[in-house]
């Protein structure tokens, strides 16, 4: 029983080796992508009881679609970043933006479930997401309209 269990943490243990391979390649700050990774599995673990605390049936559709949407939140601004690389154009300001308006989303999502659960009333949620993703076309339409006057 423990040998498979070791041979599951070392095959656990392969697959962070690419993501942080990326993380270096990309020139990213990994305690930065860190923290928003350990913020979405916390949304996610605090909406989870929100969603209990609020007298609703846990589905199991509904924690899939919650962890499909943070993986889709995760890769924004590896894809960002990948981008950016490939075209030898620095956009780590815009990175960061990015990256630190996806952090306050969560922290206020955390908290939002917090009070949920305390409260037993549900608080509106800010799309901070389409938001960004605004944010992200606007200045990718701009740097591309300036290197079409060069």
């Amino acid at each position: 029983m423990e040998q498979s269990m070791t041979i599951k943490m070392m095959y656990m243990n392969l697959l962070y080796f690419p993501f942080i391979a990326l993380l270096q390649y990309l020139d990213l700050d990994a305690e930065v992508i860190a923290i928003f990774a350990g913020l979405l599995v916390l949304d996610i673990i605090t909406g989870w009881f929100k969603v209990i605390s609020l007298g609703m049936k846990p589905r199991s559709w509904r924690l899939a679609n919650g962890i499909i949407s943070k993986v889709v939140l995760i890769t924004i601004p590896l894809v960002m970043a990948l981008g950016a690389k490939a075209i030898h154009v620095d956009i780590s300001g815009l990175f960061y933006i990015v990256i630190d308006a996806l952090i306050l989303s969560e922290v206020y999502s955390i908290l939002g479930n917090i009070y949920t659960i305390n409260t037993k009333k549900h608080v509106e949620e800010f799309d901070v997401l389409s938001k960004i993703l605004k944010l992200i076309r606007n200045t990718l339409n701009k740097m591309l309209k300036d290197s079409d006057n060069v």
